[in-house]
């Protein structure tokens, strides 16, 4: 009879799991292609903070808070002109977090290109 039961809490457990693995493929498969060409960019703009910058990152990166706030997942990590070792320490955390992009000061146009080509794109 145990056993039976055991069996049955089981099954009912799989099925759940088996569900919940399909709706959540279902929802990031949505998602993904919703925000395919999206307008937004999260950028953080920093110069001179070497003391911080990576105590900040490796707290915020790991648990996900960008992917759930960012439609593409990017944190892009401008630095303009740090004379400490800011930039060091970005080059490091970008080699060690695929969604991390570091751009120095002379790149900073980088970051409207995406805007400016969807724009053209929609008047066309």
């Amino acid at each position: 009879m145990a056993e039976k039961v055991f069996e049955i809490v089981m099954f009912i457990l799989a099925t759940y799991g088996f569900v919940t693995l399909i709706h959540d493929l279902a929802v990031t498969i949505k998602n993904k292609s919703k925000y395919k060409n999206s307008m937004i960019k999260l950028v953080l703009i920093v110069k001179n903070q070497g003391d911080a910058i990576e105590g900040v990152l490796r707290n915020v990166l790991p648990r996900n808070f960008i992917r759930k706030l960012m439609p593409e997942g990017r944190l892009i990590v401008l630095d303009m002109g740090s004379k400490d070792d800011t930039l060091e320490i970005l080059e490091k955390l970008e080699k060690d977090y695929e969604c991390l992009e570091v751009l120095k000061k002379s790149e900073k146009d980088t970051i409207f290109n995406t805007f400016e080509e969807e724009g053209e794109s929609r008047t066309n």
